[in-house]
């Protein structure tokens, strides 16, 4: 067995392990009304934070787009651009 099978065979593991514990999770019960408050609240707050973390790393992003822009190149430019895109997907 090669380096590279070794790799491949743990990578596929590891993607057959998420789907088992994803439709494990999605699978139990939700609880009783008290938790399913509690975890209305937290998703709505742990979605103001990405909001919020999102439009702080647009600006900053967005800083950086343009000194690439006029420092190194516009192909430099576009290159950060999919980079931070592509990452934040």
């Amino acid at each position: 067995m090669t380096i590279i099978t070794a790799v491949i065979a743990c990578g596929l593991l590891s993607v057959l392990y998420a789907i088992w514990a994803t439709r494990s999770v999605l699978a139990s019960d939700q609880g009783n009304q008290r938790m399913q408050e509690i975890s209305a609240a937290i998703r709505e707050g742990a979605q103001a934070y990405l909001a919020r973390q999102y439009t702080t790393i647009a600006v900053v992003g967005t800083v950086v787009l343009l000194l690439a822009w006029w420092l190194l190149s516009i192909t430099s430019a576009i290159g950060f651009l999919i980079g931070a895109v592509l990452s934040g997907a």
